[in-house]
């Protein structure tokens, strides 16, 4: 089966996001089964995805727009860039003919080319719902709305055309119900296939030597959290003067970060806190495993990967309390009220001071956590593809590769 994955969120060649570690393990499966798995991106990402996804073409939505680290933090510049990634799907070039097309999220710049390729090619449609941001409590700003104005168009488009609905949880899937019956659609049916990990990638022993005392892993963006960091390390340095936080990720708002820190005195000079920026699989793992606790800051999440990540490293994990993580780590999470940096430094020193209790946590969330394989999961979610392609009528077409030329690079 030819499966074609339409990823326009992607903007920079750095960053790592959640979505994308989730597709990095299935896609690996779905192609050790015999599958083509491709993507469609702007080329600024493309060396991303070329590290992550070696053997699937890559075909350019957008050759307009690059955003470097010092762009990336300008979000107003993002909107040309959707703009024009919404309109090439209709005249570009693709190496096949795709059995399906799935799209990496609901929102408008990824189901309006999502569609288009569908048409062109007589495709399946698919989407993976990681979150739904309707249903984030979070103050609104300009793009918040975009977002939710978006999210209310899709599913107008995606109730009408979808042929295959996958999300993450049953929270998600209430959430996205609750939006099409707001606008009077019959609720769809949508699969909770879940999200999960490779776990081969994760060797876990407990005596490896502890470098970091806490680590925050994941895209640098205010809605992750990230912006509290600065004052609850502040807290946890005026009881641990030696206690080093280690930040793995990249995003827009990396620089007030920085600045944030080292505006209290807590810059990287310090040694109180090292960031690595984006980093390989294989570094992020290692670096995690030798951290003694794992954060989590997000006001929103749809599932709560890095959190999986620290779980399969036999980390304790301090996380924000959120409804989604009752349903996903139920009982193995340290939560604390959203933005309570004072509650969130306490705990984070609980685990500090206790350090084997701190060990026989992170066993049992090691033990927990195995039951979300990414090979089960790709499993689950290729089958559910190929059910979705079946049942779709689709005309016959002749020489389907010569009407698509091959302009992507492999």
């Amino acid at each position: 089966m030819n499966v074609l994955i339409v990823y326009n969120s992607a903007l920079d060649p750095h960053s790592m996001s959640g979505v994308q570690r989730y597709f990095i393990d299935v896609v690996r499966e779905w192609k050790r089964q015999g599958h083509r798995v491709d993507f469609l991106a702007g080329r600024g990402a493309w060396p991303s995805f070329e590290r992550n996804f070696p053997g699937s073409a890559l075909i350019s939505s957008d050759n307009l727009f690059y955003f470097p680290p010092h762009r990336l933090k300008q979000t107003w510049r993002y909107l040309p860039a959707f703009a024009w990634r919404m309109i090439t799907p209709w005249f570009v070039r693709t190496p096949v003919r795709y059995d399906i097309i799935l799209a990496c999220a609901q929102f408008i710049y990824e189901i309006g080319p999502t569609l288009v390729l569908a048409r062109r090619h007589q495709a399946a449609v698919g989407v993976k719902i990681h979150h739904v941001v309707a249903a984030q409590s979070r103050a609104p700003g300009f793009f918040d709305w975009l977002h939710v104005w978006s999210e209310r168009t899709t599913a107008r488009w995606l109730n009408r055309r979808a042929d295959l609905l996958l999300c993450t949880t049953r929270q998600v899937a209430n959430d996205f119900n609750a939006i099409e019956k707001e606008l009077g659609l019959t609720p769809s049916t949508l699969l909770c296939t879940g999200n999960a990990l490779n776990f081969e990638e994760f060797p876990f022993n407990p005596d490896t030597d502890k470098q970091f005392d806490a680590v925050l892993l994941g895209r640098l963006h205010a809605h992750k959290g990230v912006l509290d960091a600065p004052a609850i390390w502040q807290k946890v340095r005026l009881q641990r003067p030696f206690a080093r936080l280690l930040i793995i990720g990249e995003g827009p708002h990396r620089a007030a970060l920085e600045a944030e820190f080292a505006r209290i005195g807590l810059g990287p000079e310090t040694g109180a806190v090292v960031f690595t920026g984006g980093v390989s699989d294989s570094v992020k793992n290692e670096r995690v495993a030798q951290s003694r606790v794992g954060l989590s800051l997000s006001r929103e999440e749809g599932w709560g990967l890095s959190i999986t990540e620290f779980m399969a490293a036999g980390l304790p994990v301090v996380a924000m309390e959120l409804p989604v993580f009752s349903e996903v780590f139920p009982g193995h999470l340290d939560l604390v009220p959203v933005a309570d940096t004072q509650k969130t430094a306490e705990r984070i020193l609980y685990w500090l001071n206790q350090p084997e209790n701190a060990r026989r946590q992170g066993e049992e969330n090691r033990r927990f956590i195995q039951r979300y394989d990414a090979r089960n999961l790709a499993q689950v979610e290729i089958d559910a593809m190929k059910a979705a392609v079946k049942g779709k009528k689709r005309p016959k077409v002749e020489a389907a590769s010569r009407r698509f030329r091959h302009n992507a690079r492999k």
